[in-house]
């Protein structure tokens, strides 16, 4: 061995021991709360490590991985034709079990803390409580209006009270409310006076959805704005009635559900108003009973 290249690797062997002990990396997620009775395992919400990277949401339960080790849930596992969204691999067979352990023991805070919830949850159950989180706010569907609060109900009221109907709930009798619907409005925001599930307490937010998704007429429905209410109370029934220009009356009767945004929303029943009856003023008169 050449004299200079001893010498060199002698210089970097005390280098290295004089440098400065590496620190234990730091996870960027996670975190152990030693305070009180045991461990817990907590998790930062907006962590991105243990979200599916094709939809984007936390995995839950099941989490699946090809050969190579790249994670999907069970729902994108069939979206990609059970065939990994990185190297092509087949994937949907195989479970990554260290995984679902971990996700099992760790405890996370609802991403809607910020609006007063204080809910601790298994970070598997996140999506579930935040579905039905009362905490969950609301955009406004006025157009234009950039709110998005925990007071729609109010907002509304304050804000576009002349965009919006007022639907009187005396309990335990409700009464039918009449309104005039233009073809080309996409929907009318209706407001119950009282929360029919409590009869009591700030009212609900309905919106009468006019679709064009339908060939020769509209499609009609209504839906809840806001979170899923628990114990059952989550979809309220309605009678809708239709009269235009065609003798006869159109109507509906089912159950209102709940949704917190309108994008990408579907509704499973409507009524279908053809064409014949908006004309000639492109109008027709609505009555909705709620409850």
């Amino acid at each position: 061995m050449h004299p200079g290249e001893s010498k060199m690797r002698t210089n970097r062997k005390t280098a290295r021991k004089a440098a400065a002990p590496v620190a234990p990396r730091k996870n960027a997620f996670m975190h152990r709360d030693k305070q009180g009775h045991g461990n817990k395992i907590w998790i930062d919400p907006d962590a991105l490590s243990v979200e599916c990277a094709i939809c984007f949401t936390p995995f839950e339960a099941e989490v699946f991985m090809c050969k190579n080790g790249h994670a999907a849930c069970a729902k994108c596992c069939v979206r990609i034709n059970r065939k990994c969204w990185c190297c092509g691999k087949p994937i949907g067979d195989m479970r990554c079990r260290p995984l679902e352990n971990v996700l099992a023991e760790m405890n996370t805070h609802c991403r809607f803390s910020k609006y007063g919830c204080t809910e601790v949850v298994k970070y598997i159950d996140k999506s579930r409580h935040e579905e039905a989180c009362p905490r969950a706010p609301s955009g406004c569907p006025v157009d234009g209006c950039t709110y998005r609060g925990l007071l729609l109900y109010k907002h509304l009221l304050d804000e576009h009270s002349d965009a919006v109907v007022s639907v009187a709930n005396n309990l335990p009798a409700t009464t039918t409310t009449l309104l005039s619907l233009q073809k080309s409005s996409p929907f009318r925001v209706l407001v119950l006076e009282r929360a029919p599930d409590t009869g009591e307490g700030e009212g609900s937010v309905f919106l009468l959805l006019n679709g064009g998704g339908v060939l020769s007429g509209r499609s009609l429905s209504l839906v809840r704005l806001g979170p899923r209410r628990e114990g059952g109370l989550e979809e309220l029934r309605y009678k809708m009635e239709v009269r235009g220009s065609e003798p006869g009356v159109l109507s509906l009767e089912g159950t209102a559900p709940c949704v917190r945004e309108l994008e990408g929303f579907e509704a499973k029943m409507f009524l279908f108003v053809p064409d014949a009856s908006w004309a000639p003023t492109d109008r027709v008169s609505v009555s909705i009973r709620i409850g």
